[in-house]
């Protein structure tokens, strides 16, 4: 695995796409099976497989920096929390309600939650644009979740996948704003594999809960079931994260970051193709008002005249 992504070092824009693609395979696979493997159980199978598969990569890193490590044991437990066990749990959970279309627009506005939340935990700055673009989007996810009715709004027949997915947003950008003030501080791979690591151990008691009343067998599952069990804990989780760090080195956060719009493109493509799933023209137009703050929001420079 190593090899290959060695091999592809040359070309990093193909790595980021790779690993926008493989994000995009987890909403729409996850879609898919959740009806068969529920969601605390899911993440837990995911994430226990992804930290075999990973800690061939990392263990090395881990041995020379366990003092590290230990020392920001605090910061670590809330990465897990928020970043492992939370985003990807409530993302499972708002998987049984709502399509991996929506779940991917409204997943779409995490850049933006990251920006607004740093303006009060980090004190950073942001300018007027950035404001007019977490509007635009917000517009956007309104339009999504609500169909573009507002009857839906007034009744509270509001799809309560969406709700859920957005709460994973807003738990998601908790993780980012926590990576960006502690993670200077520790060994990037090695917290990846300690905060996997520290997520399952949160989950297994409610993934344990689960199995009370929605219980099921590996050895009964079919067969195509337990392949995508298996490639959400190696691609979208390990492979992910390998390619868009070694793409983000090569050529930088900013021209980096706009490859996270392919997320969306590919959730469609594949929700449409494989999964069963129609777009609607309510999607169409809450996308793009959604994915244009996005824009705006995340890089307000490009829109200022200087």
């Amino acid at each position: 695995m190593s090899f290959i992504i060695t091999k592809l070092q040359r070309f990093p824009y193909l790595l980021l796409i790779f690993a926008t693609f493989f994000w995009g395979t987890n909403f729409v696979f996850s879609r898919m099976i959740v009806d068969e493997v529920p969601p605390f159980q899911l993440s837990v199978g995911r994430w226990v497989i992804a930290s075999i598969v990973f800690l061939p990569f990392v263990y090395k890193e881990i041995k020379q920096h366990l003092d590290v490590l230990k020392k920001n044991w605090k910061p670590l437990f809330f990465l897990g929390l928020t970043g492992i066990a939370g985003f990807n749990t409530l993302l499972y959970i708002a998987m049984q309600y709502t399509t991996s279309i929506n779940a991917s627009l409204v997943n779409a506005t995490a850049p933006l939650f990251i920006v607004l939340l740093s303006v009060f935990f980090l004190r950073e700055k942001i300018v007027t644009l950035q404001y007019i673009g977490i509007a635009i989007s917000l517009l956007g996810v309104f339009i999504v979740i609500t169909g573009g009715s507002l009857e839906t709004l007034v009744t509270l027949t509001i799809n309560p996948g969406d709700v859920i997915v957005f709460g994973a947003v807003i738990v998601w950008a908790i993780y980012s704003v926590l990576m960006k003030r502690f993670g200077v501080h520790v060994p990037k791979k090695a917290t990846f594999l300690i905060t996997m690591y520290i997520g399952v151990i949160m989950l297994l008691p409610f993934a344990l809960y689960e199995r009370t009343f929605s219980p099921i067998s590996l050895v009964a599952l079919p067969w195509e079931t337990t392949l995508a069990v298996l490639y959400l804990g190696i691609f979208p989780s390990v492979i992910s994260f390998l390619c868009w760090n070694e793409g983000v080195m090569q050529v930088g956060p900013g021209r980096a970051s706009t490859y996270l719009y392919l997320i969306v493109f590919f959730t469609t493509l594949l929700a449409v193709t494989f999964g069963g799933e129609t777009i609607t023209i309510t999607q169409i137009i809450g996308g793009v008002f959604l994915l244009a703050g996005v824009i705006v929001g995340s890089n307000p420079d490009v829109f200022q005249k200087k």
